[in-house]
């Protein structure tokens, strides 16, 4: 055996691998399972909760082997990788011959080639010409005609361009999954809490403090209710985004609704209220009974010397139920957490000796925002762009090539053969064959 077929071999096997359907295939269903394993596993979790959740073992072993970063792991961007590596051989493969056959439009001689679907005669008194034309000219779009001694050729094609659809999917599909990958990798998501009227110029990423190029301001955030009920109708920021110090841009953002500037995204992820000002709070103890002021979070001493007392957070819808602030609560015993409502005193479960009430809470809301920046969004708009004309080319415009020839018989008459092919889409092909030959036999155009 030659040298150079032997070393062809592994080249030729290896090739033969990464343009099989087999591999698709086999790569898809590995990122369906692992895609499961995603939705099902709760991912990005600390590992106790593996543990807790799976037992010792097999919690460990998710954490360890990836599985609660599904989306990040080798398992899951090794068969991305090598789909895209197969999506990008099958281009390789195949469209310089779909450029080709694209360009290569029916000639005459090659029409003489097509298989014959059919014969219609027309007396030696009738003239076929103006009927041929009519015919082919609607049902192809454009007709050519050339003349040869001994007979008449006309032929048309549809769908020349079909071969290109595939691969203009297969390059959608390469843009996508370089746009994921890209957004993945050098992408930014993070998170920005705002009080009212706080600038900020970065956000947080994980333990990480990401620089933002401008400053950004919650001028307003409100939030709205549906009647008779606690479940937010709408929770909106007005935002202002400045460059050293001027003001650039005004906005609004909503749920569902977010604000781009700058090469970020924002999303209104969530809200929350805190104190404003010290919260004012009624204290009762035997006869004693007092108004005070406490800082938020600053731990006081009560009345009467039996116990302190720190606000640590506020609602200001609690359950429906009206603004609520919880106390932490210290004294000679273990420490305590409650809230206290200040519409619904009497729902609230205090330790002895004290009992306390809430005249007034002065509210803040501070909203927190998603913060994305991906790099990767525009390969993916590319991505889609590109689908529209392969999936048209590829699905709805079939490749036809279609001749008459028209010849004349020893008694005068006239003879056309209707030849035809497609390499797919048999049905709709038999549909203009049948039009065809029955337009052409009426004698006159339908």
């Amino acid at each position: 055996m030659p040298v150079s077929r032997l070393q062809s071999k592994p080249k030729s096997w290896l090739w033969g691998t990464l343009t099989s359907i087999r591999l698709t295939v086999f790569l898809l269903l590995i990122l369906a399972a692992l895609a499961v394993i995603g939705t099902v596993l709760p991912q990005n979790q600390p590992p106790g909760q593996y543990v807790a959740r799976f037992g010792e073992v097999w919690g460990g072993l998710l954490w360890r082997a990836g599985f609660a970063d599904v989306y990040f792991s080798p398992w899951f961007l090794t068969p991305i990788c090598l789909l895209a590596l197969n999506i990008l051989a099958c281009v390789v493969h195949g469209l310089p011959r779909a450029v080709r056959r694209a360009r290569t439009p029916l000639t005459g001689e090659a029409a003489l080639h097509l298989p014959e679907r059919g014969q219609v005669t027309w007396g030696a008194q009738n003239d076929p010409h103006p009927l041929i034309t009519a015919v082919l000219g609607r049902e192809l779009g454009r007709c050519q005609q050339e003349s040869r001694p001994d007979k008449e050729i006309y032929y048309g094609e549809r769908g020349r361009l079909r071969p290109l659809g595939p691969y203009l999917i297969h390059l959608a599909l390469l843009l996508i999954l370089a746009g994921g990958l890209i957004g993945k990798f050098w992408g930014l998501d993070g998170q920005l809490p705002l009080d009212q009227g706080e600038v900020a110029d970065s956000f947080r990423e994980g333990s990480q403090v990401r620089p933002l190029h401008f400053q950004i301001r919650l001028d307003k955030f409100q939030v709205t209710y549906y009647e008779g009920g606690s479940t937010p109708k709408e929770f909106r920021s007005d935002l202002t985004f400045l460059k050293d110090g001027r003001e650039v841009s005004r906005a609004v953002c909503r749920v569902n609704e977010p604000v781009s500037f700058g090469g970020y995204t924002l999303y209104q992820s969530s809200y929350g209220a805190t104190a404003a000002g010290p919260i004012r709070l009624h204290v009762t103890l035997g006869d004693l009974k007092q108004t005070i002021e406490v800082p938020f979070r600053q731990m006081v001493e009560l009345p009467g010397g039996q116990g302190r007392i720190i606000p640590m957070r506020v609602d200001g819808n609690l359950q429906g139920l009206g603004p609520a602030v919880l106390l932490g609560f210290a004294s000679s015993g273990p420490p305590l957490a409650f809230w206290v409502l200040q519409d619904h005193p009497e729902l609230s479960e205090q330790p002895g000796p004290y009992h306390l009430t809430v005249e007034a809470i002065p509210l803040g809301f501070y909203s927190v925002f998603q913060v994305k920046h991906d790099p990767g969004v525009g390969w993916v708009y590319a991505g889609f762009l590109l689908f529209l004309p392969g999936f048209y080319l590829a699905f709805f415009r079939p490749a036809e090539r279609w001749a008459l020839v028209l010849e004349k018989t020893p008694q005068g008459r006239w003879k056309g053969r209707l030849l035809g092919a497609s390499p797919r889409h048999r049905e709709e092909f038999a549909a203009r064959q049948e039009r065809l030959l029955a337009a052409l036999k009426q004698g006159t155009p339908s």
